[in-house]
């Protein structure tokens, strides 16, 4: 049972909120950026009056939609939505939107994301939300596969922009692939039975390995950036940042990208230092993962995934490192402590 004192309504970076008149301004001046409209809907990118952009109700035809404001500073910046639901089925489609070019890349729609599909699947009780994504919006497709999400299919060539096609991407994620995802229980029993060989929430076979980076990163005082990890695999460990590798993506690119969206950091790969392999039958997890010694380049280190997959951050000196410390981790760290002491 999920404690009694979660707030489906507030996150770490944001809270779901009823809509006042003066969003209708915001929203508005949102469609003033081609962008934001491009990257929002297929539909023709035309600017929109404030009666226009939606009602001052939760509640909408077959539908909810929230104003998204930050924890600090009460701002509105943007919306998300539960629509086209059909009860019977117990189905529903998703959208979000963060207005400001400011207000991208810091987390808040991560954490938006998290607090719909919990209101969604907790509130409401569905057991499906689906999505659709244009696939030049590469940074959304990737933040809904880290919510769980797995792509389902293609409309080909559907969407045409600047003398281009491009796919539209169908993408869902179901209420038991959420609370394994999520680490939320569910109050029903869902009916969908994987079939063999079937992708499991993250879209892996359930009996294949899966293919992860991490980045070694140390700062000019010779410490080591690590993070505590909220969910599995190894739960409740600190851990170099890293992640998994989408399809069609290099293990450059992957470990380079990861560590941008977990800790916004940019960050250059000095060489490889191992490859680590991981196996934990009890939580159907087995991994094969590759580790880089990597340099930063640009930014400060912060947790841009609080109140999900990592929590704490630090710097730590590699003489004294805390613990407990993630396995797949320890053969890097170890590799560095002695290239570290070799100069």
């Amino acid at each position: 049972m999920a404690p009694r004192h979660l707030n489906a309504f507030q996150g770490s970076k944001v809270r779901l909120a009823a809509p006042c008149p003066e969003d209708c301004m915001r929203l508005s001046r949102f469609t003033d950026d081609y962008e934001y409209l491009r990257n929002m809907d297929t539909d023709i990118a035309v600017p929109l009056t404030p009666d226009e952009t939606g009602s001052s109700s939760v509640r909408r035809d077959n539908g909810f939609e929230f104003a998204l404001r930050t924890l600090e500073g009460n701002r509105f910046i943007g919306f998300t939505a539960l629509y086209r639901i059909e009860w019977n089925n117990r189905s529903a489609r998703l959208a979000i939107g963060i207005g400001e070019e400011n207000d991208r890349g810091k987390g808040y729609g991560s954490d938006a994301l998290a607090l719909i599909l919990r209101y969604g699947f907790h509130e409401l009780n569905l057991n499906r939300i689906a999505l659709e994504v244009i696939e030049y919006n590469e940074a959304a497709r990737r933040a809904y596969l880290k919510a769980g999400f797995r792509e389902e299919g293609r409309q080909r060539s559907a969407v045409l922009r600047d003398g281009m096609h491009y796919d539209l991407i169908s993408m869902s994620i179901l209420a038991e692939e959420w609370s394994a995802q999520s680490g939320l229980p569910l109050s029903f029993q869902s009916t969908h039975t994987p079939q063999s060989g079937e992708m499991d929430s993250k879209g892996e076979s359930e009996t294949s390995p899966r293919i992860g980076v991490g980045a070694v990163i140390l700062n000019e005082r010779g410490e080591v950036l690590l993070a505590w990890r909220n969910r599995q695999p190894e739960q409740h460990t600190w851990s170099i940042p890293g992640g998994k590798v989408d399809p069609y993506e290099t293990l450059e690119t992957a470990v380079i990208r990861e560590i941008k969206e977990e800790v916004d950091l940019d960050i250059a790969i000095d060489s490889l230092l191992c490859t680590v392999e991981t196996i934990q039958p009890e939580q159907k997890e087995h991994w094969i993962s590759v580790l880089y010694s990597t340099k930063v380049i640009g930014g400060h280190a912060r947790n841009l995934e609080e109140g999900g997959a990592i929590g704490e951050i630090g710097w730590f000196p590699l003489n004294d490192l805390p613990s407990p410390l993630a396995c797949f981790a320890v053969p890097g760290l170890e590799a560095v402590k002695k290239l570290y002491n070799q100069n």
